[in-house]
């Protein structure tokens, strides 16, 4: 069965790579029928027009089968047109010319229609990516007003109410109201922040390695990020016994603050998250696990694109795991998603410990 699927598509590539030369070939004959139809032997003319011929030939398909078109309109022109006729045999100079003449015209506009050739396969393979950024950006604006228009509407609706004298508002109403204005303002700065920070880490940051606890670091970010996690109870295991390392902190703490807010966010209220943090066989490992939907395995590769969220109606601003596997990338870490303990999703981040000498504990 797979032969019989095969066959025909070899068959297809075979005849595309064999028909330039199968051009090489007809051109010729028919050069040399009408030269022999229309010039008499030794006449000047067969020559040019043979020429013309591997010209053509060159031109159109590039320096193999110009050489074909060569040897072959070669061959003709000694064996057809030079004396004595009929025989394969250099009887004067002039033919040794033709013959210099004849691949030197084939090296050079092989060579020119190679290049050409290159060219517009760049200025296509150039077109098609700009196509691709043009979608790109269309979409992630799109995607960016959307983001923003949602809540500026909130904040417009919200406030026009609260201003409105003829709209009684009880003080339930008006706290509601109120917070939110709030929520919605917060989701704005976030998400300023986040495409701030998007753009910092794109434009290209030189990572600053210094000696670092790990525990101190996950703890300092786990503080953080203690509203977003909620009610959600936290397995903590990073050993305060490990050995420091030498990482960007500040990269790390920003991988890791865009993890749990993303899983805060993504994971039903109550649910348990595992924070596990190691250093072994020179990587800082950092492992955040959940029992939320987890993440099918088509889809682990296009969480981390800017602006791509798993269902249209999720929260967020779609950048907290691209934000994440760039900040790990730009120390020459890795952001990697597997299946969790727990049930739902375990992001694995693995940063390299630039040791090279010094502090070997954290006491």
């Amino acid at each position: 069965m797979l032969n019989g699927r095969l066959t025909p598509f070899v068959a297809v590539v075979l005849t595309a790579r064999l028909t330039p030369y199968i051009i090489a070939v007809i051109s010729v004959m028919v050069v040399t029928g009408v030269s022999l139809y229309m010039y008499p032997i030794d006449s000047d003319f067969p020559p040019l027009v043979l020429l013309l011929a591997v010209a053509l030939t060159a031109s159109a398909g590039g320096i193999g089968p110009a050489l074909v078109a060569t040897v072959l309109g070669f061959l003709s022109l000694d064996f057809y047109f030079e004396q004595p006729p009929f025989t394969f045999s250099l009887s004067s100079i002039g033919t040794a010319f033709d013959l210099i003449a004849f691949a030197l015209v084939s090296v050079f506009l092989g060579t020119l229609n190679a290049r050409l050739r290159n060219a517009r396969q760049r200025a296509y393979a150039a077109r098609v990516d700009a196509e691709h950024a043009l979608q790109a950006r269309d979409e992630a604006l799109a995607i960016v007003s959307h983001d923003l228009r949602t809540p500026l509407t909130a904040i417009k609706t919200s406030v026009s109410t609260l201003r409105n004298p003829g709209t009684p508002l009880n003080e339930g109403t008006r706290t509601e109201l109120l917070g939110t204005i709030e929520a919605e303002a917060d989701r704005l700065v976030h998400f300023v922040g986040d495409a701030l920070a998007m753009s910092r880490l794109e434009s290209g940051i030189a990572p600053d390695p210094q000696w670092n606890a790990l525990g101190e670091i996950v703890s300092a970010v786990l503080d953080r990020v203690t509203p977003v996690l909620g009610e959600r109870p936290v397995t903590y295991d990073v050993p305060d016994t490990l050995p420091l390392a030498r990482f960007d902190a500040g990269l790390l703490q920003q991988a890791l603050t865009n993890v749990l807010e993303n899983v805060g966010r993504h994971t039903p209220e109550g649910t348990p998250v595992a924070i596990v943090g190691r250093i072994e066989d020179g990587t800082v490992r950092v492992e955040v696990s959940d029992a939320g939907p987890g993440i099918p395995i088509e889809a682990r590769e296009r969480v981390f694109a800017k602006f791509q969220r798993l269902a249209d109606n999720s929260f967020g601003t779609g950048l907290g795991l691209a934000i994440a596997r760039a900040a790990t990338t730009a120390q020459g870490g890795q952001v990697l998603i597997e299946d969790s303990p727990l049930g739902g999703a375990r992001f694995v981040m693995l940063v390299p410990n630039q040791a090279t000498g010094g502090p070997t504990s954290a006491s």
